[in-house]
């Protein structure tokens, strides 16, 4: 759960996440001051030696500021209820049924935050809220200054862990000039364990600030840079080069996350965005309904063989199963058999799909207007590959190979409608001729069907 993201309550601090950012800060500079003290304290005859003591605790206090902006400013949210400035724009928006609302240009929804949030980037469980519109500048400053601080860490963690290891040398040698360290045990194992975790933020958090700058100075984010890629292979496929509307070059795509013109706020208010000539706000919401138009395409239609209780490592399945798992947190699917999903994503073991629900199930659903209710609407997931078997593709079905009255075919709109095996984005008045007559044979069938069993 996301407690109260961008809300500025202390109750968002009441994570795993936030709570093991701060102590890691605290630990890391309480171990490297007290190296400091030891092999470098600052002396009046000294003046480096100031100047040194007052950049070490400027670190932490600028760290802190980022990433408390980060934490409370929040990434800006989709308001509820939401709709463009022209209603004729909706066609080409996506609509939310969860929020209630339609996505913005550049927004998605956060499974996490169960909000739609403006130029989502990422969900960081590290500040308990999403990347995005306007805690982006905050999140890289916090990163940024985090390396730093954790490399002046390091200057002063490392000399005085070796001297004290190596203590004994200098006082056998009487070696002069150099500042006799001597830790107590857990004092040297707390400064040991601080140089290791001083490494480990310098290299991981500075893999993250360059995956951050290398999008930065493209205007994209890492949601967008995977719809890019998409976008590329099909204009391969199709000889209709697809260009981003938002690149406008590297100085402005800078400046509209940093802004250093005006007082480094954000740009905007993350619902209308400036796009590069030839392009139009539309540019990329359009290219995300034709790739999920696409991708429902290819669904293939699965019917559950095998119960699955949604645990990360079903040992039941086999030891591949469970150590071949996806690598993401995305939600386990709870499956029974006789259940029946549509699947869209493949991996050797898992699969992750959609279970379809029956028409009464739906009608309920609709009925209530609890979030939680609304949410059950669309359970989505991975199980084992194992628990299902392929009964047909849904490509097959509307590109004429399956006939709409097959049996297979007929069996499924006993209890699904044909809108069930539409695809995302299905607009029957821009399809053929083909499909509108599909369309009318599954409805034509569905109702006889329902019509025979009633007089039964």
């Amino acid at each position: 759960m996301c407690w109260g993201t961008s809300s500025g309550r202390i109750s968002q601090l009441a994570h795993y996440g936030p709570i093991g950012a701060i102590i890691l800060i605290i630990w890391i500079t309480v171990s490297a001051f007290n190296c400091l003290t030891k092999w470098y304290p600052p002396q009046s005859t000294d003046y480096l030696s100031i100047i040194n003591f007052l950049i070490f605790w400027i670190h932490p206090c600028v760290i802190f500021y980022n990433y408390f902006c980060a934490i409370f400013r929040g990434p800006g949210f989709v308001s509820q209820n939401w709709i463009p400035a022209n209603k004729e724009d909706i066609q080409y928006l996506q609509y939310c049924e969860i929020c209630e609302s339609y996505k913005a240009p550049r927004s998605h929804h956060c499974k996490k935050c169960q909000r739609c949030v403006l130029k989502l980037d990422h969900h960081c469980p590290w500040i308990n809220t999403c990347v995005g519109h306007t805690n982006h500048a905050s999140f890289c400053y916090f990163m940024f200054y985090a390396i730093l601080g954790c490399i002046h860490g390091l200057l002063m963690l490392c000399p005085a862990v070796y001297r004290a290891l190596f203590v004994r040398y200098y006082l056998y040698h009487r070696i002069k000039n150099v500042p006799i360290i001597i830790f107590s045990f857990w004092g040297l194992l707390s400064s040991i364990l601080s140089i290791g975790l001083a490494i480990g933020v310098v290299v991981a958090v500075g893999f993250l600030l360059g995956v951050q700058c290398r999008n930065i100075i493209k205007n994209q984010t890492g949601i967008e840079n995977w719809i890019l890629r998409k976008a590329i292979d099909r204009s391969h496929r199709a000889e209709k080069k697809f260009i981003y509307p938002y690149d406008l070059g590297f100085k402005e795509n800078v400046r509209h996350v940093f802004n250093w013109r005006n007082g480094f706020s954000s740009i905007g208010d993350g619902l209308v965005w400036t796009v590069r000539d030839g392009s139009d706000q539309y540019d990329l919401t359009r290219e995300q309904l034709e790739q999920k138009a696409e991708k429902r395409m290819r669904t293939v239609r699965y019917d559950v063989i095998g119960d699955y209780n949604g645990f990360f490592f079903p040992i039941k399945y086999g030891f591949r199963t469970c150590i071949c798992i996806p690598f993401t947190d995305e939600h386990r699917m709870k499956i029974t058999r006789g259940d029946r999903v549509l699947v869209t994503r493949w991996e050797t073991y898992w699969l992750y799909g959609e279970r379809l629900i029956s028409t009464k199930t739906a009608d309920k659903l609709s009925s209530s207007t609890t979030t939680e209710t609304k949410k059950k609407k669309r359970d989505r997931g991975w199980f084992p590959r194992c628990c299902i078997y392929e009964a047909f593709k849904m490509e097959d079905l509307w590109s004429g190979k399956i006939r709409p009255d097959s049996d297979m075919v007929l069996s499924e709109s006993i209890n699904f409608g044909p809108e069930s095996f539409a695809p995302e984005g299905f607009d029957e008045n821009d399809h053929d001729n083909n499909s509108e007559v599909l369309s009318t044979d599954m409805s034509s069938t569905t109702t006889s069907r329902k019509r025979t069993r009633k007089e039964d």
